[in-house]
């Protein structure tokens, strides 16, 4: 199962069809609230996650929210997404434990590649 947390409709539903065509589960919420909710009682595979949830475009929601979710499930993968990438906002969210880090617009290649990545190094 992979846990998909962007605050876009229109993400959101990319993101599950890309993810139903590459014959993966996908669940989908819209914040970060109800992300922590979800996650308080489902531990999925890897997370794909939005880095801003409000007009602010810096990052530092994404990054809060990755901290949370390592609090949960601190061996989960999670892969950043943002409209907004920076090298900065990059290397802060790998050093808090992201697995990847990818700039929207994506490579439905680039995304998938990342994903089938994470999912055989965690069964090795």
């Amino acid at each position: 199962m992979i846990l998909i947390i962007d605050d876009d409709i229109g993400i959101r539903t990319s993101l599950n069809l890309l993810i139903k065509q590459a014959g993966l589960i996908s669940y989908a919420v819209s914040n970060p609230t109800d992300a922590i909710n979800w996650l308080r009682e489902n531990c999925p595979d890897l997370i794909l996650m939005d880095m801003n949830f409000s007009v602010e475009t810096n990052g530092q929601q994404g990054l809060e929210l990755l901290q949370k979710v390592k609090v949960f499930h601190p061996q989960v993968p999670v892969i950043l997404i943002t409209g907004w990438g920076t090298i900065q906002l990059a290397v802060k969210g790998l050093k808090l434990g992201a697995s990847d880090f990818i700039t929207k617009p994506w490579s439905n290649n680039t995304i998938l590649e990342s994903i089938n990545l994470i999912l055989k190094l965690l069964k090795l």
